[in-house]
């Protein structure tokens, strides 16, 4: 297991398009990946999930992969996270 804190950039948060993208960016590996936010743990393979989550701009995240590709799910969920979708 690999984890690591980091910070929104899109202006949109992870709602809408910025959410689906990284689902659909995650649906691409094999490795589980979680993502913490205020004490609450979202799967990044759920749409509805990380729509509901509530995570906005400048929020901070854990996340969190877990698996056979879990460093490069790792490294490839919290570039798109913090660079921004916009």
């Amino acid at each position: 297991m690999v984890k690591k804190d980091v910070v929104v950039k899109s202006v949109s948060g992870l709602h809408a398009r910025p959410g689906s993208n990284l689902v659909e960016l995650a649906l691409t590996f094999k490795s589980d990946i979680k993502l913490i936010h205020n004490e609450s743990t979202i799967n990044a393979k759920e749409i509805l999930e990380v729509m509901m989550g509530n995570i906005n701009c400048g929020d901070k995240l854990t996340v969190v992969a877990e698996g056979v590709d879990e460093q490069k799910a790792l490294d490839s969920i919290c570039e798109y996270i913090e660079k921004g979708d916009e």
